[in-house]
């Protein structure tokens, strides 16, 4: 989980109408055409909890469960894209959590990865305080990545191969960078920065490989 800006652009306020209007409908629904293309936009086609994308399905997930509070249930502010995995797994069971709208979650929790090549990936997370928000994400982070039932075991395991080869491509960035000069390090840098970004899958783990074995590359973490 990293920040993601929650910006006022056409779509979002196409979304925000949208809402509105349903709001006051019998029947209303927050499930709007408008909605799902602005959080598509807004969450760089991934989901805000295990940071996979290029999501196959999606689902819209709620901050604060709202439990029929239609306020709740129609606010902007309170409405995320997730995956199926970690919608079904989080559910109304982890609350509260930090809102990654808000919050740069990857400065309040250390995202660990070990092993990998030849030995099983083991991702760590790691409370940096003691507020419930920090506490109750670690614990939600450890089920997603992990998984409670045999169906979750295996679709988190999946996932865990995926941050893998993430990473690897990650770590390659940055070998290229340091081993490189001339014209070929102002592209290797390029490549880095892209590399890095907030919107590409499993940015936490990335941005704290840099901070953990490179952190004269600390300024390219955004």
């Amino acid at each position: 989980m990293v920040k993601i800006e929650r910006k006022d652009t056409p779509k979002a306020q196409a979304a925000i109408a949208s809402l509105k209007s349903e709001k006051v409908k019998p029947s209303g629904t927050y499930n709007t055409p408008e909605v799902n293309d602005a959080l598509q936009e807004m969450f760089a086609h991934k989901c805000y909890l295990c940071e996979q994308k290029g999501l196959k399905s999606i689902q819209i997930e709620h901050l604060v469960p709202h439990h029929d509070d239609i306020d709740l249930k129609f606010d902007w502010n309170n409405i995320f894209l997730a995956c199926t995995h970690c919608n079904n797994i989080k559910n109304d069971r982890f609350v509260p959590i930090l809102d990654c709208t808000k919050t740069a979650v990857d400065e309040k929790i250390a995202f660990h990865q070990e092993g990998g090549g030849y030995e099983p990936i083991k991702l760590e997370f790691t409370a940096l305080d003691s507020e419930p928000e920090t506490q109750n994400t670690v614990k939600l982070l450890y089920e997603i990545y992990y998984g409670s039932t045999p169906q979750k075991v295996a679709e988190a395991n999946m996932i865990r191969k995926d941050v893998e080869t993430e990473l690897e491509k990650s770590q390659k960035c940055v070998r290229e960078y340091q081993e490189s000069d001339g014209e070929d390090k102002k592209d290797a840098e390029c490549l880095l920065r892209l590399s890095l970004k907030w919107n590409t899958p499993f940015a936490a783990f990335k941005h704290w490989i840099i901070r953990d074995y490179f952190p004269e590359l600390t300024g390219y973490c955004h």
